[in-house]
């Protein structure tokens, strides 16, 4: 599900911001910006999972091309696969623009400029330019035009569940489940190993539920984000629910194994002379 707009540029070429920002300002309401360039890899942030998260719900990518943003090792390793990723397999389009002269069909190859890449912004006069962004306000319409509310309630779906899953308290919930998974003690008892998380499965469940509920209590909600909130806590409900009634068929396995253990040692008992 994809409802926003991922522009990726290099900052040695912020100059060109200001017009795109006035193009950005222009697009329908609802719809989410996401601005990356190279130098927000901020020691300690959680960069990789915020661009995913942006490039995942990205339903179109403004590219800023030239001759800065091919030499960004940050475009080059993390954006620019991600993003002909998904528009090769027809999730997200692609509005490439040309900012100076540079080896630009690694993306113009297979993706139409917005203008005439054969003539960079640098190169065009002011009435240029100004037809050039147009266009790409227009592209950036049409795409908007596209996104329903269930689009964008599945984007916000999304990024809650990375939301909840970044959470300490999920999170050390989640590692728990992740090291009893592997946990060599649990061989040759797979039972006992299945016990233990469907028990952190349900410590899951609530600390998710109580993320959630805290979210809901916001007030600056979108619609769109209200109602990924309770949907979420609708599948956190089924899920706890699932648990609650494995965990219940686990107990009763090992009371009738216990039980079958008892008789067992009773009627050998009554076998003695």
């Amino acid at each position: 599900m994809r409802d926003g707009i991922f522009v990726s540029y290099s900052h040695s070429d912020r100059d060109s911001l200001g017009q795109l920002q006035q193009v950005l300002g222009k697009v329908p309401e609802g719809i989410r910006v996401d601005l990356w360039d190279d130098t927000r890899i901020a020691p300690g942030s959680r960069w990789q999972g915020e661009i995913k998260e942006a490039l995942d719900t990205a339903a179109a990518a403004v590219l800023l091309l030239s001759p800065a943003f091919f030499r960004s090792q940050f475009i080059s390793d993390h954006e620019l696969p991600e993003v002909l990723g998904a528009a090769g397999r027809g999730e997200t389009v692609v509005l490439p623009m040309v900012l100076a002269a540079c080896e630009h069909s690694p993306v113009t190859a297979s993706y139409q400029s917005v203008h005439d890449p054969a003539l960079p912004l640098d190169v065009l006069d002011e009435a240029g330019r100004n037809a050039a962004w147009q266009r790409l306000s227009a592209c950036l319409t049409e795409v908007a035009a596209t996104i329903t509310d269930e689009t964008r309630i599945g984007a916000e779906m999304l990024r809650l569940a990375n939301d909840v899953v970044a959470s300490p308290d999920v999170a050390h919930v989640l590692d728990k489940m992740s090291r009893a998974k592997a946990d060599p003690a649990f061989e040759g008892n797979e039972k006992m190993r299945e016990n233990t998380l469907v028990f952190l499965e349900g410590q899951r469940c609530q600390a998710a539920a109580t993320l959630l509920m805290e979210e809901i209590k916001r007030t600056d909600l979108t619609p769109a984000r209200s109602k990924a909130v309770v949907r979420m806590l609708e599948q956190v409900g089924k899920d706890q629910e699932l648990a609650l009634r494995r965990a219940t068929e686990l107990t009763q396995d090992f009371a009738n194994q216990a039980m079958a253990m008892i008789k067992e040692a009773k009627g050998a008992d009554g076998d003695r002379p």
